[in-house]
């Protein structure tokens, strides 16, 4: 089953129609593991948290996703970063350029 979009974002929502919407890091993993979608876009703080206490953010999302695409399985074409944190911005672009584009 093919989907659209899929947006990651603990707080705000996408300003278009069309998108999947989901809240935290295990919601999101799901998603991509489960369904396939055409555009991700991802956000860096998504208030989710490790029983450890460590955060989960939309790089540990990016990282999954490039360790996901070395084994050969499906990841999004399209993945987008929407978030306001500007150093979590850069560290997602980041992983994107190097592994997922």
């Amino acid at each position: 089953m093919i989907l659209t979009k899929l947006y990651v974002d603990d707080i705000r929502d996408p300003k278009e129609e069309g998108w999947v919407v989901v809240r935290n890091y295990d919601d999101a993993i799901h998603e991509l593991t489960t369904n396939k979608y055409d555009v991700l876009s991802l956000d860096h703080d998504i208030a989710s948290y490790r029983e450890d206490g460590r955060e989960m953010t939309g790089y540990d999302i990016a990282l999954w996703l490039a360790e996901r695409r070395y084994h050969g399985k499906y990841v999004p074409q399209d993945i987008r970063v929407h978030s306001a944190n500007p150093v979590g911005q850069k560290n997602i672009q980041s992983v994107i350029s190097r592994y997922l584009c």
